[in-house]
C-alpha cells in the first residue's frame, strides 16, 4: 500500500517500504537497540499460513496518518522504557520531516534482550 499526496505539480506516492526504511534508519541509531527481528507469528497467522510475520517493520496508512509498529531486541543493561520511548520519537520526527506525511503512532514491540558473552559466561 502506497501513501498518497496530491501537489499542484502531481500526485506524490511514498510507498510504505520507504517508510519503513527510514523507521529502521532512524531507530537504529538510537543507544540500547541492538537489533530488528521479524514480528512473531500468532496463533491465527499460523493457521492462515499467512506471510505478515516476515517484517520488523510494518506501516499502515489510516485516516491520513501513519501508524507504525516495529519489532527490535535490546541490549542487556539497558532501561526498556528509556530505548523504547527514544525509537518512538526518533523513528516518529525523520519519518515525519522526510515525508511530511503525519505519524498518528509508533508501536515498539520489544521481542527480546541480547546478553553480552561475557556477562552470561562468569554466572
Amino acid at each position: 500500500m502506497n501513501t498518497n499526496e496530491k501537489t499542484a505539480g502531481g500526485e506524490i506516492v511514498i510507498s510504505n517500504d520507504v517508510i519503513a526504511s527510514i523507521a529502521l534508519n532512524a531507530a537504529k541509531d538510537v543507544e540500547g537497540v541492538s537489533a530488528f527481528v521479524p514480528k512473531t507469528p500468532d496463533l491465527i497467522s499460523r493457521l492462515r499460513k499467512s506471510e505478515c510475520g516476515e517484517k520488523a517493520v510494518r506501516v499502515f496508512n489510516l485516516d491520513g496518518s501513519v501508524r507504525i509498529h516495529i519489532y527490535l531486541r535490546v541490549k542487556s543493561g539497558t532501561n526498556i522504557q528509556t530505548v523504547s520511548s527514544a525509537v518512538q520519537r526518533s523513528v516518529k520526527n525523520a519519518v515525519q520531516s522526510m515525508t511530511g506525511k503525519v505519524v498518528g503512532e509508533v508501536n515498539v514491540s520489544v521481542q527480546g534482550i541480547d546478553f553480552d558473552a561475557d556477562t552470561t559466561a562468569g554466572a
